[in-house]
Formats: C-alpha cells, sequence, structure tokens
C-alpha cells in the first residue's frame, strides 16, 4: 500500500513538472513572437554625424518605408542654404540596408519651370515628364532633357538583386535646332536626348558626373518618348541602390567601385547615429 501511494506521487509530480514546462514553453514562445511582431511594428530614426547639415533617417519597419531628410544648417554671412530629401522601401539583406527610392512628387518642380495645366498634369500623370508624340521601338525609350542637362557624361543603368548592371545607350544626340513643344498656356524646347535599351524590370536609372541620378520607373510612366526636366531632383535625392551596414547603434555607407553617386555628401557618407 505504501508503495503504491509512492508510486502515485510520484506520477503526480512528474505530471505537474510537465505542464509547468509547457507552460513555460508556451510563454516563452509567446515572448519570442511578441518581441519579433514588436521589432516589424517599430520606427527607427538616426543622425548623421555631419556638423554642417540636419540629417535625419527615419526607418518604418511596419511597411519597410525609409524617409531621408538633409537641410544646410546657415552660418553668419551666409546667403542661402539648402534642403533635400527622399523616401521610398528598404530592403534588409543579413546586415545590409538597401534603398529604392521612389519617383519625386510633382511638386518638386517648381510651376515656373513647367506652367502646365492642373488638367495636362493629370493627363500625363507628372509634372516634370511630357510624352513627345514619336515612334520608339518596343525595346527602347527615348528621353530628351531639359538644356542643363550633360547628356554626354550620363550612364544608363537598372538594379539586379541589389547591384547596379549597365544599361546600352543606343543613341546619344544633341539637336542641329532645339524644337517647340507647345503646351495649353505655354512651351518649351527639345535640345538632346538619349535613346536606350529598355531595361526588362522596367527600372531605369541614368546616373550623371555631378551626382545626379534620375529614376524612371515603367511601371508608372506609360511613355517611350518623352521629355523630361532634370530640375526636379534639385530637392531629392534617389537613392536607390545605395547600401547601409547596420548593426545596433549606427548605420555606414557601404561605398562601391562600381557606383560613384554622392561621393561628395558629407551627410551621406559619415556615420548615422541611431537616436
Amino acid at each position: 500500500m505504501k508503495a503504491i501511494m509512492i508510486i502515485m506521487m510520484t506520477l503526480v509530480i512528474l505530471a505537474i513538472g510537465v505542464v509547468s514546462l509547457s507552460a513555460l514553453k508556451s510563454s516563452s514562445a509567446k515572448g519570442k513572437k511578441q518581441k519579433i511582431s514588436n521589432f516589424f511594428l517599430k520606427t527607427e530614426i538616426y543622425k548623421s554625424n555631419d556638423k554642417l547639415t540636419n540629417t535625419i533617417m527615419k526607418l518604418d519597419y511596419k511597411d519597410s518605408t525609409f524617409s531621408y531628410q538633409e537641410k544646410y544648417i546657415l552660418k553668419p554671412g551666409d546667403d542661402v542654404g539648402y534642403e533635400t530629401e527622399s523616401k521610398g522601401k528598404f530592403k534588409m539583406n543579413h546586415d545590409t540596408l538597401i534603398f529604392y527610392s521612389e519617383m519625386p512628387e510633382n511638386a518638386q518642380l517648381d510651376f515656373g519651370t513647367h506652367e502646365l495645366t492642373d488638367e495636362e498634369i493629370a493627363k500625363n500623370k507628372f509634372s516634370y515628364i511630357y510624352p513627345i508624340d514619336e515612334k520608339v521601338d518596343d525595346n527602347q525609350v527615348k528621353i530628351y532633357f531639359d538644356n542643363i542637362a550633360e547628356i554626354q557624361e550620363y550612364k544608363a543603368f537598372t538594379i539586379i538583386d541589389h547591384q547596379l548592371k549597365p544599361i546600352n545607350i543606343i543613341e546619344r544626340k544633341e539637336l542641329d535646332e532645339s524644337k517647340l513643344i507647345k503646351t495649353k498656356t505655354s512651351n518649351f524646347f527639345l535640345f538632346h536626348y538619349l535613346i536606350i535599351e529598355m531595361p526588362k524590370n522596367n527600372q531605369l536609372l541614368i546616373i550623371g558626373s555631378r551626382d545626379e541620378s534620375f529614376l524612371f520607373d515603367f511601371n508608372k510612366i506609360p511613355y517611350r518618348s518623352f521629355h523630361f526636366y532634370t530640375r526636379v531632383y534639385w530637392g531629392f535625392m534617389d537613392l536607390t541602390g545605395i547600401k547601409f551596414q547596420k548593426n545596433d547603434k549606427t548605420l555606414k555607407r557601404i561605398q562601391s567601385a562600381d557606383d560613384k553617386r554622392y561621393q561628395s555628401s558629407g551627410a551621406l557618407n559619415l556615420d548615422f547615429i541611431k537616436q
């Protein structure tokens, strides 16, 4: 009888242990799940170590979006400053953060530059892209640039597997005579153009020698021949393909011999400190 009671007590203790262990595992799993859930809901803010600007990078893990704001800090005697921004999506590849900017909003280009009516912008979808009625091969795109563009310096790329890949520029031409394009209330001129191989993923980057980077997303652009105002990027930065190494406290830009963009930017190239 005594032996039976000892056996029963042992079984009860084992049962209690199993239940406790199960509860502990369940609690631990819930804790881990909650931590993962909180991670993907959080927002992180980083500030550049640059002393000449107030530069902030914001990462929102809820929808994998980023925003970038850079503002020059005016000093005594300065007449003008500058502000620039960027926004879009980011991806994480292990400890590497990769940016994919959006195209600029229409408001980035001053009305005095394009002078298009609201109806024209609604029809064209853009203030800084104006369709030109010309036939272009299906696998090509023809882009006219404004008069300040230095098209002889431009190179074309797409981005595949987070890397810049060169795209063939088929023709690069200065017009013998500028061509007048009339709009509803004003007009502009065509000066020069590039004919470029159409990237299969519809993502085209034009990169110049003066830190220019222009993104053309043909999932949004319904034209294969158009005029483009480079001035729209005066207050907007295309960070598509720019990479940072990320740890718990900092973001540090990863420099690449194949990507020379923004090498003179102190704000972008100095460490960003988590706030």
